[in-house]
């Protein structure tokens, strides 16, 4: 039998990678080339197989290219294969995909008046109906609207990331966003009207399974009309602040440039006095937007009945397995045990050593394909699939956007990578990650319903790629193996001082939320974790406004320190027996839908990152791995 995917899918489609990596590693701390911005927003749901009989309003010509090799696919490579009802609609025939390459991917405007209509149309037949099999074709025909509207969402996001200079992508990405609530309300409307039915149970019975309605009996969300006014006022501030970032023209020295060529000079005064020209002009202006925005989702919050925004976004936003109050300690934890081996190791002279080096994007899927091969299983029909139909792109461009990313194209069951690349070999790192997410995506059909257990997959692969490629000297892989156990080791603390702000400004009165307790707290909340430099306070008060996570999906940024913790469970087991870190991924690729991180992981095996004593073991993990002295 199917797992029913039924419900609200307004989880999260884009999955992160924060750039906060130390140039040169962790020597003493250098203020990064660009903003450290992190990535991508969250939007994750399904898409139909077909584009819509109607012709809606079209952007563009084809979705665009990638620069990777031409796709080559072998009809006979069952990996190439995906089946239209494998994913979260199953009520479609057991047929494949009529799959493409990316660059003939194409971006159609979403009919959502077409999709309200519908929506209404059966919410009255639901009414009056006792019609079953007529109710039940009327909600697949609206499904398919639903999940081709997230799908071309994703696709609107993809093109922009592309080619940042493309606004009519953007223009597009923000209308999606602007009319997710009202699709939403819609599809809400429906389940709760499907749940008052006399139809219900046999609703259930045919398609939905048993208890499904149950929370849709005193469930209000979207169809809360304060909560829909508040959703939309939130999707506003948050295209005022996709505008403010789109284009950032710094005034210094009596000239207007773009940011990044004011921070590609070879001059260190220049760069740092364009830097702090940069926060003092834009610090005030993003941080208006984020203070409107804070308060609006308190209000989100109380509207729902919620005693706090950390509340509400762990339950509605994310569906975790643990408590606010449990993350809290998680966090108290990471500051008493691993800032201080975090300190450690940016006073090795040895580790400060530890360098980059140049790489091409040929060598990043040189790399990658190696490793996947040799892996095999799932991974390399994931890397198959990614390579046949150009699902990535990985070339460097001043044109991408500042970030990188994982996807989910429903319309073709397809996962896609997005790579800022920079250039040397920690894009290989970053390129892993991806590839992590996406063979998760591949194995379950999008199915990234928790953050915590689709980072687990994206951080372990980090490691088992460099573990298993061929593409690199045993003294490459151990120089790397350092690297990524070292940024990871950032992870744990850099991640939670950003989640300890977050949970420090939204627990504020809303009359006292302003754009200088917000800077105050960032700075106090970095050097809590012991990320400041003297001399550099500017930066360390004001570059939040550079964490794209904290505008657009509030909250996640924790996700990263439990999963870096999970993660780093499947290296030591690949570290200390050959195949047993394989063994758990594939163990986890096997999860049930829809349980938590805890669930999860106790079924592949493996411990609760919440166990106890848990960091304080992980802390002697990485003193013993790096060769630390505890001072």
């Amino acid at each position: 039998m199917k797992l029913k995917r039924i419900a609200s899918v307004r989880l999260g489609v884009l999955l992160l990678t924060l750039s906060l990596l130390l140039s040169g590693c962790l020597g003493p701390m250098v203020l990064p080339a660009a903003p450290a911005t992190t990535e991508e927003p969250l939007i994750q749901r399904p898409a139909p197989t077909e584009a819509p009989t109607h012709a809606p309003v079209t952007t563009g010509e084809t979705a665009g290219t990638t620069n990777a090799t031409e796709p080559v696919i072998d009809p006979s490579d069952e990996a190439l294969i995906r089946w239209q009802n494998a994913g979260r609609r199953d009520y479609l025939p057991d047929e494949a995909v009529d799959m493409v390459p990316f660059s003939e991917m194409r971006y159609v405007r979403p009919d959502v008046e077409a999709y309200y209509a519908e929506a209404d149309q059966l919410v009255e037949l639901a009414k009056r109906s006792e019609d079953v099999d007529a109710l039940l074709s009327a909600f697949y025909a609206l499904y398919d609207r639903y999940v081709s509207f997230y799908s071309m969402d994703a696709l609107a996001n993809v093109l922009y990331s592309l080619d940042t200079t493309k606004n009519e992508y953007q223009d597009e990405y923000n209308y999606c966003e602007a009319e997710t609530p009202t699709v939403e309300e819609k599809m809400e409307t429906v389940y709760k009207t499907f749940a008052a039915s006399a139809c219900r149970d046999q609703l259930e019975e045919l398609y939905f399974s048993e208890g499904f309605f149950d929370k849709y009996d005193h469930f209000e969300v979207y169809t809360n009309p304060e909560y829909l006014r508040l959703s939309q006022e939130e999707a506003e501030l948050l295209t005022e602040y996709r505008a403010l970032t789109a284009d950032v023209q710094v005034n210094y020295l009596d000239q207007t440039k773009p940011l990044d060529e004011w921070l590609n000079t070879m001059d260190y005064t220049v760069y740092i006095g364009a830097l702090q020209a940069y926060y003092e002009q834009y610090n005030p202006k993003i941080g208006d937007v984020y203070v409107r925005l804070i308060k609006v989702r308190q209000q989100l919050a109380a509207v729902l009945g919620y005693d706090s925004y950390a509340a509400y976004s762990y339950d509605i936003s994310y569906g975790r397995d643990y408590t606010p109050e449990e993350g809290d300690a998680f966090l108290d934890s990471i500051r008493t045990y691993l800032v201080p081996v975090l300190k450690e190791a940016q006073n090795s002279r040895a580790l400060s050593r530890l360098q980059h080096w140049e790489v091409s994007s040929q060598a990043l899927h040189e790399m990658l394909g190696s490793a996947a091969q040799n892996i095999g299983g799932a991974v390399w029909d994931a890397y198959r699939f990614m390579r046949a139909y150009a699902l990535c792109d990985v070339e460097p461009s001043a044109k991408k956007l500042e970030a990188s990313f994982q996807t989910y194209l429903y319309d073709y069951e397809a996962p896609f990578v997005f790579l800022n690349a920079v250039g040397n070999s920690q894009d290989y790192t970053t390129f892993s990650h991806e590839f992590g997410h996406f063979t998760d995506s591949y194995h379950n059909y999008g199915a990234d319903e928790d953050l915590e257990t689709a980072e687990t997959f994206s951080q372990s692969m980090e490691f088992l790629a460099l573990l298993y490629t061929d593409q690199l000297s045993a003294g490459e892989k151990e120089k790397l193996v350092n690297i990524n156990l070292l940024d990871l080791l950032q992870t744990f603390v850099y991640q939670a001082a950003f989640a300890d702000f977050e949970a420090r400004i939204y627990a504020l009165d809303p009359n006292e939320i302003t754009v200088e307790k917000i800077n105050e707290t960032f700075l106090q909340c970095n050097k809590d974790f012991g990320i400041n430099e003297i001399g550099f306070e500017f930066y360390y008060s004001q570059s939040w406004i550079d964490v794209l996570h904290f505008f657009e999906v509030p909250y996640y940024i924790i996700s990263y320190c439990v999963s870096a913790e999970n993660a780093l469970q499947v290296y030591r087991l690949e570290a200390e027996t050959k195949g047993e870190g394989v063994a758990a991924y594939f163990r986890l690729l096997d999860r049930s839908y829809g349980a938590g991180v805890q669930q999860v992981m106790e079924d592949a095996g493996l411990d609760s990152p919440f166990r106890d004593g848990v960091l304080e073991q992980t802390a002697a993990f990485f003193r013993e791995a790096l060769s630390l002295k505890q001072n």
